[in-house]
């Protein structure tokens, strides 16, 4: 009798084993790599992403412009596009209003400010969210104007600087999830 008892714990101790480990196996998600954040910044330059777990956290911001020797601050925000993945502590340097993002944890994409000056006007366009998970998400174009001045001999946008006379307007750029 001891020998069947315990022919029936080691099949029992098997069976439970064997489930904890395929149940671990479906539950625990591979790690996603740093390498994706490119994919991702790409996607949300063309204004969609898709078939990406991800997170989209609003983060407050001010945009700092002069304006014939005047400084103002405009309150605005920006959007990270995350997900889990080690990478390193950083954001890339770069004009483009998505850049990709790491803070040692997460990874994906930020975005910053998009300026466009056609030699009348300078449009400033910034990024706003409601927090948002999910596997798609999209950057809608937005008409709704936040702030409007005008410079009669120059200024500058952050890192862009401009002479002579222009109207900048600073507009509202959405993200979210996708309407199909």
């Amino acid at each position: 009798m001891p020998r069947e008892l315990l022919v029936v714990l080691a099949v029992v101790a098997a069976t439970a084993i064997a489930v904890f480990a395929v149940t671990r196996g479906f539950s625990v998600q591979p790690e996603r790599r740093f390498e994706e954040t490119y994919e991702v910044k790409r996607a949300l330059l063309a204004g969609r992403l898709s078939g990406v777990a991800v997170s989209v956290e609003p983060k407050p911001m001010t945009i700092s412009i002069t304006l014939d020797g005047k400084s103002l601050e405009v309150p605005a925000s920006r959007v990270l596009v995350i997900f889990p993945a080690g990478s390193p502590v950083f954001e890339e340097a770069t004009p483009e209003p998505w850049r990709v993002w790491g803070n040692g944890t997460h990874a994906g994409a930020a975005s910053y400010l998009k300026v466009v000056d056609d030699g009348y006007t300078v449009r400033v366009a910034y990024y706003s969210a409601a927090p948002y998970r999910g596997a798609s998400v999209c950057v809608y174009a937005s008409s709704s104007r936040q702030a409007q001045f005008h410079a009669r001999t120059g200024g500058s946008v952050e890192w862009y600087s401009f002479a002579g006379p222009r109207r900048v307007v600073v507009e509202e750029v959405r993200v979210g999830p996708c309407q199909q």
